[in-house]
């Protein structure tokens, strides 16, 4: 059940993403429209009886509710899947309205609503034509690049690499010995027997001889500039490495870290030397970068090295129902089958460490917050050095707002950011920034999700 100052909250809102209103039932195909794109596009809220206009929202009201079940009962069975959703009734202003909240659908399916394909764009319900259904099934990893079968055969697969990565697993030698290459493979998940043995392209990635013989786009290309500018004029160094997914990462990081070298600092009125960017959190980004990426994309990762940080950028985007402000809680993989090969090689800390981790560890070494940015096809994370202007936000340390929220919490179960906006007088946006932040600090624990998510205080153990 959505709480009364949720209700307004939401109430006093714009059409976007997230939320639509609907005067009545009476276009029941625009309805079944904005039903199949918010089940294609991470969820979302048709509030009924209302009626959007410039100066805000009307409350119409919802005047028959048992005609109102009906009409929505003739739109569920033009939606393939039927999305999940649940229905609440409200009175504002002794007005009855309607409150639908619809869950987003697994990544691996789709909502077709009359045989199309809708999505959200805003406040738009658009329709997908062929050529870019393609691409957003892509997006959303129901056609999968690792599990697609690759033209490799056995012998393109470097035993050796197989043979380590079994010992990286820790399983005895004598456990596997007389099982066959393909039982082994397809063990893993890189390889398939159904029906007929093939190896997917996950397998090469991961274990080809000559990766170039089959993917030119498993790269990082490592740039480093003297100062703080992107010039060709200032390019120290330029190189680019092309390998097996587990080599690029143990060759990456060793580079990297050499070419970003160490920072003289005082910590704690003493002179230490420590590297540009902590180890584990370098770890995490690069690890990130190549278990999260798209390899449908033809372009490699880029590593470009400044005087003052570190930035990565790898192809491919937030997956559906991802954002900025909540990827850190929606952990999803667009490989998962890389991704528990590289947390089996021992980089497991990087695809384990988390982003909330990242930013703990740099706000303990007294670096700027990590940075991230989705550049529509790209994702990018800057991680900033000591030589950076920006502003450190010390670790633990918080503002007067942020100890409301404690003392709020002292006397009562959760807090939600509505309630905090009101209570200390700051838009609902800044509230949740503060809320976040905490969470990333570990003072407090997030629960639910969209307009039911709740901050709970931290249990110490």
């Amino acid at each position: 059940m959505i709480p009364e100052d949720n209700l307004r909250e939401i109430l006093r809102q714009s059409e976007g993403s997230k939320l639509e209103f609907k005067k009545s039932f009476h276009f029941t195909e625009r309805i079944g429209q904005s039903m199949c794109a918010f089940a294609n596009s991470g969820g979302g809220l048709i509030i009924f009886g209302v009626e959007a206009n410039d100066s805000g929202v009307n409350i119409a009201g919802v005047l028959n509710k048992d005609e109102a079940h009906q009409k929505l009962a003739g739109i569920l069975p033009l939606l393939d899947p039927r999305p999940k959703y649940s229905i609440e009734e409200h009175i504002v202003g002794e007005k009855t309205i309607m409150v639908m909240e619809l869950a987003a659908l697994p990544i691996s399916d789709i909502c077709f609503f009359r045989k199309s394909v809708f999505i959200r764009q805003g406040s738009v319900n658009v329709e997908v034509n062929k050529k870019e259904l393609v691409e957003f099934l892509r997006a959303r990893g129901v056609i999968s690049f690792e599990e697609n079968q690759s033209s490799a055969t056995i012998a393109d697969l470097d035993e050796s690499k197989i043979k380590r990565h079994m010992e990286n697993k820790k399983i005895p030698p004598e456990k596997i010995e007389g099982i066959g290459l393909e039982t082994l493979l397809t063990s893993l998940g890189v390889a398939s027997q159904m029906g007929r043995f093939y190896i997917k392209n996950v397998a090469v990635l991961f274990f080809a001889r000559d990766i170039l013989r089959f993917f030119s786009n498993s790269e990082v290309r490592i740039v480093k500039y003297k100062g703080r500018v992107p010039d060709l004029k200032n390019r120290e160094y330029d190189e680019r490495i092309n390998d097996t997914v587990l080599e690029v990462l143990e060759k990456n990081f060793q580079i990297v870290s050499e070419k970003a070298g160490i920072t003289a600092r005082i910590i704690n009125g003493k002179r230490a030397e420590t590297p540009m960017i902590p180890d584990r959190v370098l770890r995490e980004a690069l690890t990130n970068a190549l278990g999260h990426r798209d390899y449908f994309d033809p372009n490699g990762v880029l590593v470009e090295i400044f005087d003052d940080r570190i930035t990565i950028t790898n192809p491919g985007t937030l997956l559906p129902g991802q954002t900025l402000k909540n990827f850190a809680e929606i952990r999803r993989h667009r490989n998962p089958i890389l991704h528990r090969l590289i947390n089996d090689a021992g980089w497991g800390e990087g695809l384990n460490l988390g982003v909330k981790d990242m930013i703990r560890i740099m706000r303990q070494n007294n670096l700027p917050d990590p940075v991230f940015d989705d550049l529509g096809g790209f994702f990018r994370v800057t991680l900033y050095g000591s030589l950076s202007e920006r502003a450190v936000k010390p670790y633990g340390m918080i503002t007067e707002r942020q100890k409301k929220a404690l003392a709020y919490l002292e006397k009562h179960e959760f807090l939600t950011a509505p309630v905090f906006a009101k209570l200390v007088g700051i838009s609902h946006p800044t509230a949740i920034r503060d809320l976040n932040e905490m969470v990333a600090q570990d003072l407090l624990k997030k629960t639910g999700r969209y307009r039911s998510s709740k901050y709970l205080k931290e249990e110490k153990h």
